[in-house]
């Protein structure tokens, strides 16, 4: 008979199971959808399936599959995250004298302490409010013309600006999103973001708040402060308007055989949000979540939802 908490643990490998990623016993602890338990606790219970070869470990790491090689792949793609952030962490100050930028906050991978050689480098970028699309314009071109368009350093898939920080979508993939987001400037923002969105702790209770004393000063440039008095009219306005309305033709006319419901999800364009997801990542992984429970339920003969 397995406990709640090792149905819980069972749960959190499952769900870094669907990448082949391995979790530490302190990655465990952090990842567990309660908070009624310690650390040392958790250690012990995870032992205990291991003993009763539910789980494996491999050296300092517990996952569902006795697979060495989803170790190693770990451990190769953490050490090639550690050298990619020094270039995210330049990047991003590049990034910042944009006009009308507010935060950057590094997602997707590199956020998760993992890449692979042809991963993206994803921001998320908090925008002062009705400039978001300025602000996605310049970056675009900024992107397609001086850096060739390429997504492996640069790839920006989502804004919103600081009056709309809250999530909408609230789900186990977007909780994770969330909390293991890097800041990286923006520290007055970040703050409020993280307030913002703290019903991650439905998910994740146990999940530290990111350190931002590596945060850079919010502090405009004079180049930058120049850029925002000239667009901070009606031209500028306009320009936002329009800006809007020819990301929002483009999308439309490139991914017009997605379903409707799937693309409002995965694209969203408003004043205050852009979200660029083609590949719809989310849906991907929740079917894919939902399938792991199952199968474990059905080997297990437990319920694990």
């Amino acid at each position: 008979m397995l406990s709640p908490l090792a149905k819980n643990i069972i749960k959190t490998l499952a769900y870094y199971d669907i990448f082949s990623y391995p979790l530490k016993a302190d990655e465990v602890y952090q990842n567990l959808p309660v908070n009624h338990c310690s650390s040392a606790e958790v250690e012990n219970e995870l032992e205990y399936l291991c003993q009763g070869n539910l789980l494996f470990r491999i050296n300092d790491f517990y996952l569902l599959q006795n697979n060495h090689e989803f170790v190693k792949r770990r451990i190769e793609g953490n050490r090639l995250c550690d050298r990619r952030l020094k270039s995210a962490f330049r990047m991003s100050k590049l990034i910042s004298k944009f006009p009308f930028v507010r935060a950057i906050l590094l997602s997707g991978s590199i956020s998760k302490g993992f890449m692979e050689k042809d991963s993206d480098v994803d921001y998320f970028i908090i925008t002062k409010p009705g400039r978001l699309w300025i602000t996605k314009l310049f970056l675009t071109l900024f992107k397609k013309v001086i850096l060739l368009n390429s997504r492996r350093v640069f790839c920006i898939n989502y804004y919103i600006d600081y009056e709309h920080l809250e999530i909408d979508e609230k789900n186990v993939f977007t909780a994770t999103e969330i909390v293991t987001l890097i800041p990286v400037f923006g520290k007055k923002c970040y703050d409020e973001f993280y307030e913002k969105n703290i019903w991650v702790k439905n998910y994740f209770p146990n999940f530290p708040k990111r350190n931002n004393r590596m945060i850079d000063k919010d502090s405009e440039s004079r180049l930058q402060k120049i850029f925002e008095r000239i667009f901070e009219n009606r031209f500028g306005n306009w320009l936002d308007d329009y800006a809007m309305n020819l990301f929002s033709h483009t999308i439309k006319r490139k991914f017009r055989y997605f379903d409707k419901n799937d693309f409002d999800l995965a694209f969203k364009t408003t004043k205050c949000e852009s979200k660029y997801h083609p590949k719809f990542f989310q849906k991907k992984v929740l079917i894919s979540f939902d399938e792991k429970l199952n199968q474990l339920q059905q080997s297990l003969k437990v319920s694990l939802m």
